[in-house]
């Protein structure tokens, strides 16, 4: 950043400073107009001369600048009156962009509201416990010692069947297995015809099938009974523990009675407490919503200042416009001095007939050796 430059300092040579402007973009440069002002009658029409006026002399411009890279303009531009030649566009876009981001939270805290706590609500009044009844528990017990009876019953009825097996099938179907054997041996000993000792085997064979299937049959039986007999005994089980259940159950009702007897007293003591912390938080509710309110005003102020301390600093950031349309005819080479850059524009305003040969010739000299200068 530099400070606006003096008058005495800025004029050489008909030099110019301007003081310090806000921050405006640069214009895209523009052709001047060629403006075909008469030509008088004493010089003749094809006459390549040119009356040079006052006003179009050469202007010449020193700058001091802290950087060299403040010129926005080099050697051979066009310009017009009113276009930036120096600023200090890095920080000036800085400086725009804390104030756009100030701005921003400016209106964001605006627009924030801040709510007033709701007033403390009361809590309802707890129900009173009903009555103690363990009818439900009774009746179950009740009906699980009926069926406890109900098992015991049908097992001490169905015992004595159980206890025997009907074996007189599978016995004579033995019996008659041994006689035939004992038929088939005799013949044998006999030496009977072959066609009879082996139809008697066949028949044989048929009663040891028929004792095998009359022993299954039994092995069956005998299998059903004792299945029969367990399944009684189990339920007897079962309706014992049913029964131990539903006593178990009573014991259970009696003692959740007791918990909720218990618990009906803690929850009154506790709505005490909670009415009471409900009615410390909503003061310190409010407390709150005093202090957001005052520190939001404090932001506000806060930002305000800050706002229009970049704003002063925008204001103080140097711009020097051109004072006069043409083109930038030579840029000094920069002199630098106690950590200053000094150097000097001349600006050429565009007569009648240099307007139409800058095109061509545009100083080579000008070009190469005066370029424009950044850092």
């Amino acid at each position: 950043m530099f400070k606006p430059l003096s008058l005495i300092g800025a004029l050489l040579f008909g030099g110019l400073a301007l003081a310090p402007e806000p921050k405006k973009l640069p214009e895209p440069p523009s052709p001047i107009p060629i403006v075909q002002s008469p030509i008088p009658p004493s010089v003749p029409i094809s006459s390549p001369a040119q009356v040079v006026k006052p006003r179009d002399r050469p202007l010449r411009l020193s700058i001091t600048v802290n950087d060299t890279s403040y010129l926005r303009v080099g050697a051979g531009d066009t310009i017009k009156e009113g276009d930036i030649l120096v600023d200090n566009t890095e920080e000036r876009s800085r400086l725009t962009a804390q104030k756009q981001t100030i701005s921003l939270e400016i209106n964001h805290l605006k627009d924030k509201q801040i709510l007033s706590p709701l007033p403390p609500h009361k809590l309802l009044p707890i129900k009173p416990l009903p009555p103690a009844n363990y009818i439900q528990e009774t009746v179950a017990i009740s009906q699980a010692q009926l069926h406890l009876k109900q098992a015991k019953s049908i097992l001490a009825s169905r015992s004595p069947w159980l206890s025997k097996s009907d074996d007189s099938t599978y016995k004579q179907a033995e019996s008659k297995v041994d006689e035939q054997f004992q038929m088939l041996k005799s013949m044998k000993d006999l030496q009977m015809q072959p066609e009879v000792i082996q139809h008697e085997e066949a028949v044989v064979k048929q009663l040891q099938n028929a004792a095998k299937k009359a022993k299954a049959e039994l092995n069956q039986s005998i299998g059903k009974q004792l299945q029969e007999s367990q399944q009684l005994q189990i339920n007897i089980q079962l309706a014992e523990s049913e029964l131990q259940q539903k006593q178990a159950a009573l014991v259970a009702a009696h003692s959740q009675r007791q918990l909720q007897e218990f618990q009906a007293n803690i929850d009154a003591n506790r709505q005490i407490q909670q009415q009471e912390q409900i009615a410390l938080e909503h003061s310190r509710q409010m407390s709150l919503y005093y202090q957001q309110q005052r520190d939001k005003e404090y932001q506000l102020a806060e930002l305000n200042i800050r706002q229009h301390q970049i704003e002063d600093k925008l204001a103080d950031l140097p711009i020097v416009r051109s004072p006069k349309s043409g083109y930038i005819k030579r840029i000094k080479p920069w002199v630098g001095k106690d950590g200053k850059y000094t150097t000097t524009l001349t600006i050429s305003s565009f007569s009648p007939s240099h307007s139409t040969t800058n095109s061509r010739s545009n100083s080579p000299n000008t070009n190469t050796n005066q370029g424009k200068i950044q850092s």
